[in-house]
């Protein structure tokens, strides 16, 4: 990772926070990019097809009669990054007039580049537990899931791995979504997958986010990929909600 490609991504975040505490809707949807999505464990999950679109929907007013008075960082950090896509893990807390703690939300942002301009074009949220939740149960569980689906891909179980995942079901990849709606519809890709490595980056008690290092085999060449793959209990089904991948990078024999 270059010290520039984890400024970009930084920054892409900062600008995020920054625009929401301008209350200004058509400031915010300037720090995205678009298709933009937002998977969640609860209620409907939308597709922004524009900043238009985006900005629709945007109401500071909700918000604002809950107490909120500005949001802040508790932390924020690059997991991984390439030309056309940053992965960030970062949490907020939004906070009222008094200097009180409202909401706390962790979220993967997936920073993409789209005509030559970098924006959140989704956010993996993994919603809050709190400092005194266990939350150990859903993070193996999760972290077992991924496993499970790939072994089951790999064994050409097509039905059985369209179980693991939540629908609508969604890979995020610069200035495109792929979004499958339900079981019935998925395709397996003619490719076979190796875990080098999963761990946990952020767990709710609803949802969490995992990242990844795995090799794909397709057409007799291996390439390395490195992504984020965010998990939630919807409706009591504990699935794979959305993925997103970095460039893959050959590997020489």
């Amino acid at each position: 990772m270059t010290e520039d490609l984890e400024q970009i991504g930084l920054a892409a975040v900062d600008h995020f926070i920054a625009t929401w505490n301008s209350r200004d809707p058509e400031s915010w949807a300037g720090s995205l990019n678009f298709p933009h999505i937002r998977p969640s464990p609860f209620g409907p999950i939308e597709v922004a097809e524009t900043a238009a679109d985006y900005i629709a929907r945007v109401d500071f007013q909700a918000t604002i009669d809950s107490g909120w008075d500005h949001s802040e960082w508790d932390y924020k950090h690059v997991l991984q990054a390439s030309a056309e896509k940053i992965h960030v893990a970062g949490q907020w807390s939004r906070y009222n007039a008094a200097g009180e703690i409202i909401l706390t939300t962790p979220i993967v942002y997936i920073v993409t580049r789209v005509a030559g301009t970098w924006g959140i074009q989704s956010r993996f949220g993994a919603d809050y537990a709190g400092d005194e939740a266990d939350t150990t149960e859903l993070m193996t569980r999760g972290l077992n899931l991924i496993q499970d689906y790939v072994n089951q891909h790999n064994a050409g179980s097509a039905a059985a791995a369209a179980e693991m995942l939540n629908y609508p079901h969604i890979v995020v990849d610069a200035g495109n979504l792929d979004i499958t709606t339900s079981a019935a519809d998925y395709q397996a890709g003619a490719y076979q997958l190796k875990l080098d490595s999963l761990q946990a980056v952020q767990t709710g008690l609803h949802s969490m986010n995992a990242a990844v290092d795995l090799q794909v085999l397709a057409g007799g060449e291996t390439t390395a990929m490195q992504g984020v793959i965010n998990i939630t209990n919807r409706d009591g089904h504990l699935g794979i909600q959305a993925w997103s991948l970095l460039n893959p990078e050959p590997i020489e024999a």
